[in-house]
């Protein structure tokens, strides 16, 4: 009857009109074939049925029967509680079983957390002996352990569901064909398909119908109890394996009042059961009576042996039937196979297995008389099926007109699902006229409910049923889903009550006490369930419970007739609509608010649409500050015991006394694990409740009149509008309104858009963080760490920050020249923050506080972060590897829902921010797959200037590294498939295309496997590839392909658990395989995501769920086994201990061209900490970290073709205490609370375990060839030296690594390399410098701090208790790091170190050197001014050379006939800006060329404060070139690659050889050929020349050639011109480019001020010439030069140099200026400053100028503009120095100073009198007059003047200390 070709489709049609046109027609669906999940209605011929064979009557035998009802009465009946169904078969399956082998999954995982439970407290089952738990590390271990103890006889069982069942297939057909009795507990639940499910349903029962397991399905809690001892009873006595089985959730976490089996009841059941037991035991493989089974047969007998097993299976109801009966004598308990319930003579009939036939029950009672038509059978023994007693259970046939058998799960591709054609066939047989009709409802928990059941009856009931059909959603795809209503179906007397909790204040809980508390001490029945949504900790909760009279059947959530509902938390007022909250209210019922609003407050305060809804149901309102109370009471947010006494006192459920009195019972038992002070705690709670409770008066009329659009009123204020996909379909989800989506606006493949957090606006917290940007040093670690990228810092250009709402507070950004025209502001989002306090916990400098988010929205923070998202990422001027840096770079994991204090997140977010442009993610399933890919709620983000973004996947928990693996083989795959079609492309097709396509197809062919490269490559060459298509057909295969230009980096994400048992082995093969997958392990060191229980990775002595009793065994070291294959990149990192080692790892981990796994320390809310929750999260880490708990350490393969030691611990030194480390964390506690003996032997061992680990990582790491502690090989008799380094950002610690080299190429030894916190003993640190000379290079971070790796140095040497003179005899040196811009801490952590060095006696050999990050070559240009002093305190020799050219730290890789098309080689940091004026402004006849030079800076990101200066890059001239390249005998347009070979090569090095270039870019825009030549160069161009030349070029560099050089140089002022002077030294290009240096950028101050004059930048530039005195050539230094030359459009790189000026704050503090010569650039800025404000309304005050240059006439710049700017009143005066001007009597020169001294008090009026600032811009020779000058202007120049020069002296020191005196000099 169900075959699917066409004719058969019409024989059916025929046959069923014939039959009856009207009511049998067949509802065929035809989609591609077959219909998915659609049926065929059966009708049969008008014969009727045939005659219902009723099955036999089964008896118990009465020996049996008597000892059942003698139990009964000596045990009497079992006592009456609330329970779970996952609880109540748990005890069962406890008492029954030998062993359970167990592996969590949700929803079974409360199985096997109970069983734990009961085996850790010693409780003993039937057989008297304590059950055997053993976790396994996947359910198909689980099921195979288990198959092995039922071979040997044992009774075994397990508990598991979804894909865990699936992966336990294999076994159970073993064991069914075995024919072993066993019983696997199942909560049914959805299995992962188009996306994973938590939920319950049935379609993984229905995956393993065919595996020869019997299946018993229970409806509710009682049934689960009693089912599973059925199941037990029966599977012995039939020897066929049983699925007990019961829906995930709905039954197995519902709790309802049941009737307990008594443990005396299990040991009557095993004791009558002995004969099977024991003949199951006599089947056991034992060499007392040996056997074999499991073998292999061949086709010959295969066949009969399956057919063999039939009579066993015919058997199966009998046995059942007979365990019924046992049940039945042992409780009073009546059931059937097949049970119905409903009219007697029913003619529409609703056929349905599990929960959901309690609801189609309730709702048949709730009819009474008017059910006489309707029925409902309810499926208990679904496998074996027995026709017999399914039809005998029914009405009589012949008065049956339509079944609608009801599936809860689907099976897409069949005509049915497996019950309806059950059913069917069933009915067939019995020659039944009814239609059957198929239907699903309920799929991953769908909600069904009492409307739903009148639904499905009404279409049995129409004359045109539909078939298949769906109900609990709209189907407006393929139109089969049936409309349905609310309605209030429960017993009379019920009171159902809802509870909205939040996912950490412990409403939950609270309401489980409450079940029980009524449940135990009245005689009402009771039910609890509990919703929530897809967030982890801080999500919603919505509990529904019941309680009556009367027993409460139908499982569903409450929709209508509620009586009391409790909102805890204030936010879900607004955030959600009021007709989600109130509408299951029944009118009159009790609304009660946790809130701080008064009366008035809430007219204010609630939504009309929420008051108008009170008022129409004239609720009674209450309301409580509990979160105040909480306060109050120490319980901090928590406040579920507080509404749990406010439920009983208004509930009227109990005597309030009588309520309250159970509850403190019930909080002691709750909390007693948690220790005394948390029950306490709890208790006052409850008391101070009731008394903070008041009744709410409204008016209700005026409420219920008010006049309010629903939608409009929560339609969320957004400031751009969002697609449709948002506020349709996100929206509904966001706001737990996902039901009333349609079938048609959902993906079938289950694939969502990213960046759905973003819209969500939560606004849960009831704090945010707020930053003191006074406090702020700008270190980036909160933004780092936070868990939910709520708090961001940002970058905002001036003009951005006058855009800015006026609460948007900047302060200057500061960190080098990056940073210049930048203004810094952390902003935290309030509407995204959970208020986990992380932030504030790790800020360093205590500048994040906490305050009320109603209060910072109301101060502007809304507005500050909606404004702050449209300033453009700037993240692109910083290095992503790096702490700073990272945080900079848009977080494309943002809000998602993980924990509050989550310690997952912060690292996966990381990895967005370094590579989430081009990252692809496969995540096992877990925590991270959870608050990372749930639908509606997906946190992963596209970058938004791009679109590009993370690409992220989730397969299953399992196979994560096999999914990974595949991912990354089909990408190298296609990679390898689109370099065979470039390939064939530039083979077949170059002439077709274009030079430039040509040019970077070719470079994508070398550069292919560089991620940064191959993106921006990819970038190019898109938009050619689709404009060339057409050209050739092998440019559109390319293009076809184009995806895959990019190299994607490849991450795969999980968890412990995965990584450690489940998963292990995928990994494990990935890792060996040698391909480069990358691999984060998440470490919560448990199953985080199903609730915290045991894992390998759970260190010994730990409390977690399957491990009771604390884990007797070590954490499984991961790290050490992926590190014995020797190829593996491993790294064990805790970001809130060290930043830099864990961006470094991660970089490093990235780079490393093979497999990488990185072990992530992620603290967890299942830690359990005491009183700080998640919020100390960083500092847990650190804590952790310190005492040896977790090392931080890398293994790097790569070090090893270096000669290196491979592993490099980053955690040398332990400081912490572990005990008081443990102590924090319940987890810990606990087992000393409840074990104390148990717990200090195993905390013991841990911490000796500890001890030895770290020990064995130091001995790891010191082993030879390891670079933490080097020794250079020594040639010289210098003294040994020890390097030590502070190091925050890595910087330092690459310097003090280069300078090492640099000993070791004079011939000194150096001891040791190390950081700072390596010598922090005193005794280490006294036998480390005992024989060496101590160099100390440190950083300073922030303010004054040290990096984290000198922290604990500093301590030990600050420490008050080391003695005076304790260093004496030390020698040591000092090289500072820092940034000036930080004027009151620059290198203050060196300066403290050195003078407490000092203070104890160590004697320094020379003045400390300074690396300054704001030099124009950053901290070089201080090193290499230090380097000389330093060889020559030590006395070091030259550096040894033989005279032979030195090894090339670049090579050469020529492409001969490649195409090129050079692209403008741009120095990092810059940006390319162009030429729109370059005018002389002195006559052109005049000795001086003085220029006006603008740039555009349209269109480019480069603001510029006032003050600021710029870097111009300049190029050499091409007739420069061309000499040079004829003189190097170098072809100019050859194109070549330039590989970095060595790391003593600059970062512009590297970034200029991103590309293919050619020999004369190289000459023109990278060396400095023509610029002003060294010494050294002489000595390296001496390797390449002739005897002759190369003595003469030695000569030279030596003191007794001085002479001759300063002769020579003034003849030959370049690199170039030197060459030319000894033409016999040739340098190869490879050699040119290791010796000279780059070209220098050249700084010049701005003229401008970018609000008067926006879109340019503007420079006064004097062309530098001068005369040999030799010879008289005129000369041109090689910038100005380049400038002078230069034409309009010209495109050039700048940078933004941060400006030395400090402005006074108040606009009208007056400003005295000298400028001097182009000096006077930055002076005409500052006027043009002040006239803008002044046209801006704003008042300025007075503004001086002296102004001094040669000649008036000539050199007076700017003429009409100083004019104009005193016509405006923003100038005050203007003084002209003219120097060599006539006529001047006597005759001399007139400068600045002379005019300041005729004019002085210009000076002190302003200065003293008003406070002004002055400001000195020109040649440092003039400084000294100038400040001269100034101090006499002052000089008694008023009563509070200084009246002596020493009192001018110290005035001057003051008012340059105060920041008013600037000067730019040069």
């Amino acid at each position: 009857i169900f075959c699917s070709n066409r004719k058969g489709e019409r024989q059916i049609a025929q046959v069923t009109m014939s039959a009856d046109a009207a009511s049998t027609k067949a509802a065929v669906v035809g989609l591609a074939g077959a219909a998915v999940g659609a049926a065929v209605a059966l009708a049969i011929n008008k014969n009727g049925p045939v005659k219902v064979e009723k099955p036999a009557k089964v008896e118990l035998d009465p020996k049996i029967a008597a000892k059942l009802e003698a139990a009964r009465k000596e045990i009497g009946d079992g006592k009456w509680g609330p329970d779970d169904g996952a609880t109540a078969a748990a005890w069962v399956a406890y008492q029954m079983s030998d062993n359970a082998f167990i592996f969590p999954i949700t929803p079974s995982t409360l199985l096997s957390e109970m069983c734990d439970t009961w085996s850790a407290g010693g409780v003993q089952n039937a057989f008297e002996q304590v059950t055997k738990i053993t976790q396994l590390q996947s359910e198909a271990g689980a099921a195979g352990s288990m198959h092995g103890a039922l071979a040997v006889g044992g009774l075994a069982t397990t508990f598991t569901a979804s894909q865990g069942l699936l992966l336990m297939i294999p076994n159970m057909y073993k064991i069914a064909g075995e024919l072993i009795p066993c019983v696997m507990h199942i909560a049914a639940r959805a299995v992962a398909g188009q996306a994973l499910s938590i939920f319950g349903d049935q379609n993984d029962i229905q995956a393993v119908r065919s595996t020869g397991f019997a299946i018993l399905f229970g409806t509710n809690v009682q049934e689960a109890l009693d089912f599973a001892l059925v199941s037990h009873i029966a599977t012995l006595r039939s020897r066929v394996p049983f699925v007990h089985t019961f829906d995930g959730f709905r039954t197995s976490h519902e709790i309802q009042k049941i009737q307990a089996l008594p443990k005396e009841v299990f040991q009557t059941v095993v004791e009558l059961l002995a004969p099977e037991i024991d003949a199951h035991r006599a089947r056991g493989l034992n060499p007392n009576h040996p056997h074999a089974r499991g073998t292999a047969q061949c086709d010959d007998i295969y066949f009969q042996a399956v057919e063999a097993a039939n009579k066993y299976y015919l058997e199966v109801p009998r046995y059942v039937e007979e365990a019924f009966l046992w049940l039945e004598k042992l409780t009073g308990r009546k059931y059937g196979l097949y049970e119905y319930a409903g009219g007697k003579n029913a003619k529409y009939i609703i056929v349905i297995m599990g929960s959901g036939a309690g609801v189609v029950e309730e709702y048949i009672e709730k009819l009474g008389a008017k059910a006489s038509d309707v029925g409902v059978l309810k499926i208990r023994l679904y496998r074996p099926w027995s026709e017999k007693h399914f039809l005998a259970a029914l009405p009589p046939l012949a008065g049956i007109k339509a079944v609608a058998v009801c599936n809860k799960m689907k099976d897409p591709a069949a005509h049915g699902e497996p019950l309806f054609l059950d059913v069917a066939a069933t009915f067939q047989g019995a020659k039944c006229q009814a239609k059957i009709i198929n239907g699903r409802y309920g799929l991953s928990s769908k909600d069904f409910t009492p409307g739903m059941v009148e639904a499905i009856f009404k279409n049995l009931k129409s004359s045109k049923p539909q078939h298949p059909f769906t109900v609990g959603l709209e189907d407006d795809v393929t139109h089969l889903s049936l409309p349905y209503g609310n309605l209030n179906t429960v017993p009379y007397g019920t009171k159902q009550c809802i509870f909205w909790g939040f996912g950490s204040d412990g409403t939950v809980g609270a309401n489980k006490n409450t079940i029980k508390i009524i449940a135990q001490n009245t005689p009402l029945y009771a039910q609890g369930y509990f919703k929530y949504d897809a967030l982890k900790s801080g999500g919603v909760t919505i509990s529904h419970l019941r309680f009556g009279p009367e027993p409460i059947k139908g499982s569903y959530l409450i929709d209508s007739g509620c009586d009391y509902l409790a909102i805890h938390k204030k936010e879900y007022i607004a955030s959600f609509f009021a007709d989600l909250l109130l509408g299951p209210l029944a009118d009159g019922g009790t609304l009660v608010l946790n809130c701080p609003w008064t009366d008035a407050d809430l007219e204010r305060e609630l939504p009309p649409p929420f008051r108008k809804l009170i008022g129409q149901k004239k609720l009674k309102v209450c309301a409580i500050d509990a979160s105040a109370v909480a306060k109050r009471t120490g319980m901090g947010k928590l406040i579920n015991n507080i509404m749990t006494a406010v439920f009983f006192e208004l509930s009227g459920v109990l005597p309030t006394e009588q309520a309250l009195a159970l509850l403190k019972d019930a909080v002691k038992k709750t909390y007693k694990n948690k220790g005394e002070a948390i029950v306490n705690q709890n208790i006052t709670a409850v008391e101070a409740a009731i008394a903070a409770l008041r009744s709410v008066k409204y008016s209700a009329d005026e409420w219920a009149n008010l006049s309010c659009d629903m939608e409009s009123f929560y339609a969320k204020p957004r400031s751009e509008q969002p697609e449709k996909y948002v506020t349709e379909i996100l929206d509904k989800v966001q706001t737990m309104r996902g039901h009333e989506l349609k079938v048609s606006q959902m993906e079938a493949d289950g694939c969502v858009p990213l960046a759905q957090t973003r819209y969500a606006k939560r606004g849960v917290a009831e704090t945010i963080p707020i930053v003191d940007v006074d406090k702020c040093i700008q270190c980036n670690v909160c933004s780092a760490i936070c868990p939910h990228a709520v708090i961001r810092p940002f970058l905002l250009s001036a003009g951005e920050l006058l855009k800015a709402p006026d609460s948007f507070v900047t302060r200057k950004a500061t960190g080098g020249n990056a940073y210049a025209g930048l203004h810094y502001r952390i902003q935290a989002s309030p509407n995204d923050c959970t208020g986990c306090e992380v932030c504030t916990n790790a800020c360093p400098v205590g500048a994040l506080s906490m305050k009320s988010r109603v209060e910072t929205l109301q101060d502007g923070h809304g507005s500050n972060w909606d404004y702050a998202l449209t300033v453009p990422s700037r993240g692109n001027r910083f290095d992503a590897n790096t702490l700073k840096g990272s945080q900079f770079q848009d977080p494309l994991l943002e809000f998602s829902g993980a924990c509050e204090g989550c310690g997952e997140t912060p690292y996966a977010k990381l990895v967005t921010q370094m590579f989430g442009k081009r990252l692809i993610v496969a995540n096992a399933t877990g925590c991270s797959s959870i608050w990372g890919g749930t639908a509606g709620w997906v946190p992963y983000a596209k970058d938004k200037a791009t679109g590009k973004g993370t690409a992220w996947g989730n397969s299953l928990f399992e196979d994560n590294a096999e999914y990974g693996l595949g991912q990354l083989m089909c990408v190298r795959q296609r990679r390898k498939q689109l370099r065979d079609r470039v390939e064939a492309c530039l083979a077949r097709a170059s002439k077709a295309m274009s030079i430039a396509l040509r040019s970077l197809l070719e470079q994508w062919l070398e550069f292919s496997e560089d991620g940064i490269i191959s993106e921006r490559l990819s970038d190019e060459l898109g938009p050619l590839l689709e404009a060339e298509k057409g050209k050739a057909k092998e440019i559109g295969e390319v293009l076809r392909l184009k995806d895959m230009l990019t190299k994607p980096s490849m991450w795969m994400f999980g968890g412990d658990g995965w990584a450690n048992d489940i998963g292990y082995g995928g990994i494990d093969h990935a890792i060996a395989s040698g391909n480069p997958v990358k691999i984060v392990i998440m470490d919560t060191e448990v199953y985080s995501n199903t609730g915290g229980q045991s894992s390998k990775a759970t260190p010994m002595g730990a409390v977690a769920k399957f491990a009771q009793a604390g884990r007797d065994q070590k954490k499984k070291d991961l790290g050490a086994m992926a590190m014995a294959y020797q190829h593996v990149y491993v790294a064990s990192v805790a970001i809130g201990a060290n930043y830099k080692q864990t961006c470094e790892a991660f970089a490093e981990a990235e780079k490393y061209d093979g497999p990488a796994i990185l072990l992530c320390y992620a603290p967890c809310i299942e830690h359990r900490f005491f009183k700080t929750g998640l919020s100390a999260m960083s500092l847990d880490q650190k804590d952790a970290v310190e005492c040896g708990y977790w090392p931080l350490y890398r293994f790097n393969p790569a070090l090893q073709k270096e000669g290196k030691n491979p592993f490099l611990l980053d955690s040398k030194k332990v400081t912490g205490d572990v005990m008081k480390f443990l102590s924090r964390q319940n987890r810990y506690a606990q087992l000393v609370r409840s074990s104390p003996m148990v717990a200090e032997k195993l905390q013991s061992k841990l911490s000796e375990h500890l001890k030895e680990r770290h020990q064995s990582l130091r001995n790891k790491a010191e082993e030879p060839g390891k670079v933490s502690q080097t020794e250079s090989g020594a040639t010289s008799n210098c003294e040994p030296l020890i390097i030590a380094f502070g190091s925050d950002t890595g910087v330092t610690e690459q310097v003090a690594k280069k300078f090492a080299g640099l000993c070791a190429e004079r011939g000194i030894k150096v001891m040791r390399v190390c950081d700072l916190d390596e010598l922090s003993e005193m005794e280490d640190l006294k036998a480390a410098t005992a024989k060496a000379l101590c160099v100390v290079m440190c950083a300073t971070c922030g303010k004054g701090d040290f990096p984290q790796n000198a922290g604990l140095f500093w301590s030990a040497l600050s420490a008050g208790s080391v003695p005076p003179k304790e260093l004496q005899g030390m020698r040591f040196c000092t090289f500072a790091m820092g940034d000036r811009s930080y004027a009151d801490s620059f290198c203050e952590a060196a300066k403290r170190i050195e003078a407490r060095l000092i203070e104890l006696g160590a004697q320094t050999v020379l003045e400390m050197g300074i690396g300054d990050d704001r030099d124009e070559d950053k901290w070089e240009t201080g090193f290499s001014a230090w380097l000389p002093k330093f060889w020559a305190a030590i006395k070091a020799p030259e550096p040894q050379d033989d005279g032979t050219p030195k090894p090339a730290l670049f090579e050469l890789k020529y492409h001969e006939g490649a195409a090129v098309a050079p692209s403008q080689i741009v120095p990092p940091g810059t940006q390319l800006l162009t030429i729109t004026e370059n005018v002389r402004m002195t006559p052109s006849e005049y000795e001086r060329d003085i220029r006006h030079f603008s740039l555009s800076t349209e269109g480019c990101d480069f603001p510029f404060d006032l003050g600021d200066a710029v870097a111009i890059y300049p190029e050499n001239l091409p007739e420069d070139v061309d000499e040079a390249l004829k003189f190097l005998e170098l072809e100019g347009d050859r194109v070549l690659t330039v590989l970095c070979t060595s790391d003593n090569v600059s970062e512009r090095h590297r970034r200029a050889f991103e590309q293919r270039v050619t020999v004369r870019q190289i000459l023109t825009t990278v060396l400095d050929i023509f610029g002003r030549p060294s010494k050294s160069f002489c000595t390296d161009l001496a390797r390449f020349a002739s005897p002759a030349d190369a003595k003469a070029l030695k000569r030279l560099s030596t003191a007794a050639g001085a002479e001759e050089w300063v002769a020579l140089v003034d003849t030959c002022p370049s690199f170039f011109d030197i060459m030319k002077k000894f033409p016999s030294a040739k340098l190869p290009l490879e050699q040119l480019l290791s010796v000279l240096p780059l070209i220098k950028p050249r700084i010049y101050s701005i003229a401008s001020d970018d609000k008067y004059a926006p879109g340019k930048v503007e420079f006064t530039v004097v062309i530098n010439q001068w005369k040999a005195k030799a010879t008289g050539e005129l000369k041109t230094g090689t910038c100005t030069k380049f400038i002078q030359r230069a034409a309009v459009g010209t495109k050039i790189p700048c940078s933004v140099i941060c400006g030395t000026f400090q402005f006074p704050e108040d606009d009208t503090t007056p400003m005295v200026m000298v400028g001097l010569g182009t000096g006077i650039a930055p002076i005409r800025s500052f006027m043009q400053d002040k006239l803008f404000k002044k046209q801006q309304g704003i008042k300025t005050g007075p503004m001086v100028v002296f102004y001094g240059c040669r000649r008036e006439k000539e050199e007076l710049l700017y003429k009409e503009e100083w004019e104009m700017y005193k016509r405006e009143g923003v100038l005050t005066e203007l003084v002209g120095a003219f120097q060599f001007d006539k006529p001047h009597y006597p005759p001399k020169q007139i400068f600045v100073s002379d005019r300041m001294a005729e004019k002085p008090q210009l000076i002190s009026e302003n200065l003293l009198a008003k406070g002004g600032y002055f400001f000195m811009c020109g040649p440092a020779v003039a400084t000294p007059s100038v400040q001269k000058a100034l101090k006499a202007a002052v000089l008694r120049a008023g009563k509070d003047a200084p009246q002596t020069e020493a009192a001018a002296d110290k005035w001057f020191q003051d008012f340059m200390h105060a920041g008013r005196y600037s000067e730019e000099s040069y």
